[in-house]
């Protein structure tokens, strides 16, 4: 199928999985469509599976006493998932909300590890895993950098967020409200 080549080639950046292996990853794979504004995860729903990104895009975020704050952008060829969420067992604190049309192709954690379990290599996909933590320099940036640094931090590394995401959800990211965003973005121009 040609919406698993890019996840196959995703795979194939962690180990160098023979063709007969991804076969049985993929055929684990189930497509999905979420409708813009809908939810990958809810809050205290409990995360048991991981998604690829096919096509549109998802934001990670939570609830503050003041607003929502935005804690990660997902795009196409990215893997989503809650991992405090799925590792722990535990209900999410967060969201996971599609912000356009979107196509995935999710796997359950069951599954990955049954797949361990047919074949040692498959233990690679830890690795994977691994690669959902969200970093702890873009929560620390939003207490010691300026709103100024982070957006030009965001502009050096995401780019394409800027125009992709609505400018509220940029704010929410960056930690701002969106009237200073507006302001940041007068300086920055």
């Amino acid at each position: 199928m040609t919406e698993f080549f890019e996840i196959r080639k995703s795979l194939l950046t962690i180990y160098p999985f023979t063709e007969e292996l991804l076969k049985i990853f993929t055929d684990k794979l189930s497509l999905k469509e979420v409708k813009k504004k809908g939810f990958l995860l809810r809050q205290n729903q409990t995360c048991n599976h991981i998604a690829f990104i096919i096509s549109g895009s998802f934001r990670l975020y939570t609830e503050t006493e003041q607003n929502e704050l935005t804690i990660k952008f997902f795009t196409e060829n990215n893997w989503v998932s809650d991992l405090e969420s799925l590792m722990m067992k535990q209900p999410s604190k967060n969201y996971i909300e599609a912000t356009e049309n979107s196509k995935i192709a999710t796997i359950s954690l069951l599954d990955i590890h049954n797949l361990m379990e047919i074949h040692p290599c498959f233990s690679m996909l830890n690795s994977l895993i691994a690669n959902l933590t969200v970093s702890t320099n873009h929560i620390l940036t939003l207490k010691i950098k300026s709103p100024d640094k982070r957006y030009k931090e965001l502009l050096s590394k995401n780019p394409d967020w800027i125009n992709r995401f609505p400018q509220m959800q940029i704010a929410s990211y960056l930690g701002i409200t969106p009237e200073t965003l507006s302001r940041v973005r007068a300086r920055i121009v």
